[in-house]
């Protein structure tokens, strides 16, 4: 069985990210989405999007710490 190295798991962050962005963006900043998400659960896009900011930064990181590893 393969590893995965960094770039390709810094990949997928990036992209479940991006849909975790776009879920909120989408929850949070259109009408059928305010119409879907009322109320109090209005904080499922806004989690979505806190989250998909932390996997964004995550992915960032693993993505510059396996180019710096490959350098050395």
């Amino acid at each position: 069985m393969r590893r995965c190295n960094g770039r390709e798991v810094a990949l997928i962050l990036f992209l479940v990210a991006l849909a975790c962005e776009a879920f909120g963006y989408w929850g949070l900043n259109t009408v059928e989405g305010q119409h879907a998400y009322d109320e109090m659960a209005g904080i499922v896009p806004f989690a979505a999007q806190v989250i998909g900011g932390f996997l964004l930064v995550g992915a960032v990181f693993l993505w510059w710490r396996s180019t710096r590893i490959k350098s050395q």
